[in-house]
């Protein structure tokens, strides 16, 4: 086992399978499969109160799918919607998932309300110096390597394509060419501050991820140099790894760090003015 840095080159190794099959343990949701035969979305994963539903469709690139209704029942569109490709890291749907899962413990109303989220969940890739670009309709953060992009939408969407597919309000999503660490994340408007914060700081975090070293390609090895590391760092990074319940129920250990070029080996990022637009 290995730990990868920068997390978004990570992938996902064996999909995001990982973190869902520890969710009934984790979150205590149930499973309540709607037959393939249908040809519809089936739900694998529902929370206890019915409004929370995890949704997968191997048809579309990105087939996973988080939906959220304030009234489980009406059948009508999500208050909001959020999907990831197969290669999202774990990891950061696990921060994602957990923030739904602690919403819904504390009893949060406001997880069924419109988010007005602003940039201000940017934030994380703006402390960890990605360079940003603005325009009429878009905030862009890019990652010091330039693989990884999030894109926060600032005009309202063309009408009926507010979606996670058509014009996602936020769009984290990561790009080398390689099917194994290529992927992407996209959340609608409405969906929650926390939830959002929760996805982009995991997102941005300069710590490693666990993964087997025979998972990396060649073309990412090339990208990657490999440090040994002594048993303290090994204890924390596996701590750290076991901070989401979902994880703590799948995860390995590791004895090593890969670790991205240095930031100093990258172009200077100029100076971020996010905190005076928040």
């Amino acid at each position: 086992m290995v730990h990868v840095a920068p997390r978004h080159l990570a992938g996902a190794e064996h999909g995001i399978d990982t973190v869902l099959e520890a969710i009934p343990e984790a979150y205590g949701w149930y499973t309540h499969p709607t037959p393939r035969s249908t040809g519809e979305c089936f739900t694998p994963f529902v929370s206890p109160c019915e409004r929370i539903r995890l949704g997968f469709r191997n048809d579309f690139d990105d087939p996973w799918q988080v939906m959220a209704r304030s009234d489980p029942y009406s059948g009508g569109l999500a208050d909001w919607h959020i999907t990831f490709s197969w290669q999202t890291p774990p990891e950061l749907v696990a921060a994602a998932l957990d923030e739904v899962a602690a919403a819904l413990a504390q009893d949060d109303e406001r997880v069924f309300t419109r988010g007005g989220s602003g940039l201000r969940v940017l934030f994380p890739f703006a402390q960890q110096d990605w360079s940003e670009t603005v325009t009429a309709s878009r905030y862009t953060f890019t990652s010091p390597d330039g693989f990884a992009t999030a894109r926060l939408r600032l005009t309202e969407p063309p009408p009926h394509q507010d979606g996670p597919w058509h014009s996602p309000y936020l769009h984290v999503s990561c790009n080398t060419a390689d099917s194994q660490t290529s992927w992407d994340a996209r959340f609608t408007a409405n969906t929650p501050v926390r939830i959002l914060t929760a996805f982009t700081t995991a997102a941005a975090s300069p710590e490693p991820l666990l993964r087997n070293s025979t998972y990396l390609g060649e073309a990412m090895k090339a990208r990657l140099t490999v440090e040994p590391l002594s048993p303290a760092p090994v204890r924390r990074a596996a701590a750290a790894a076991g901070a989401s319940p979902a994880l703590a129920a799948a995860g390995p250990g590791a004895k090593a760090v890969v670790s991205g070029p240095f930031p100093s080996a990258s172009p200077t990022a100029p100076s971020h003015s996010l905190a005076h637009h928040r």
